[in-house]
């Protein structure tokens, strides 16, 4: 993450995984990946690949592309340059779901991953605009398969300032939809049957939210933030 103050959470990560052994080749779908596609990314050292040079197999790993074993050696490099958002495809969302479907809470290296997620969101939280923007940090963050619950209250907790205040308005705007009284997101990474996704949508729409909005009308008379509560709290209900 391009951010002074996640440096060390990052280099944490790398240490981490500092032990993982490179691959000696990159196995693929022979109607979907050359034979010596993966070459150029096994001939270099992690942290020198770029996303251009990474972003294909980004979107293929453990899919066509890739065995898990594979994966866990360059998670720690595709996990910086996703919270970066500097794949042009690959989106966030997909990288970090890739940590889910890898089993990451089974590796001894979970904790840094689990550090890096909470500096990642923290970061996320702090200025507005971000990119990505908060809407695709939380559902990729929900796509690790991992408990909201600390994330959102961090969220509650951060709405006296004026970045988390926007990213909720922003949210609420663009993505909750309310049809025939029952609320979903819009962003198509969503999985709708996870327990993560029914976690955000129970904190937006049962209470949790509004009572975080609540609170911040009650200590604040920043006319431009009045603004931006009243209309979230608007959008938490089907009206």
């Amino acid at each position: 993450m391009a951010d002074k103050a996640c440096e060390p959470v990052v280099e944490d990560l790398y240490a981490a995984f500092a032990d993982v052994p490179r691959p000696v080749e990159l196995d693929g779908c022979p109607c979907c990946v050359g034979p010596d596609e993966g070459r150029p990314l096994l001939a270099r050292p992690l942290r020198d690949l770029t996303a251009a040079d990474l972003a294909r197999y980004a979107a293929k790993v453990l899919n066509t592309w890739g065995r898990p074993e594979d994966f866990h050696y360059f998670s720690p490099r595709l996990l910086e340059l996703a919270a970066e958002d500097a794949f042009v495809w690959p989106d966030v969302e997909i990288i970090f779901s890739k940590l889910s479907q890898a089993g990451w809470r089974d590796w001894p290296q979970r904790d840094a991953i689990a550090a890096f997620l909470d500096a990642f969101w923290t970061r996320t939280l702090t200025d507005f605009p971000t990119s990505p923007s908060a809407s695709s940090a939380i559902c990729a963050l929900a796509g690790t398969n991992a408990d909201m619950t600390p994330w959102l209250d961090e969220w509650a907790g951060a709405l006296m300032s004026e970045p988390a205040v926007r990213h909720l308005h922003e949210f609420v705007t663009e993505n909750l939809i309310w049809r025939r009284g029952r609320p979903r997101l819009s962003n198509g990474y969503w999985d709708s049957t996870s327990r993560p996704y029914q976690q955000v949508i129970g904190w937006l729409t049962g209470g949790e939210a509004a009572a975080a909005v609540s609170a911040v009308f009650a200590r604040t008379d920043d006319e431009a933030a009045l603004e931006f509560l009243m209309e979230i709290e608007s959008r938490l209900s089907p009206g």
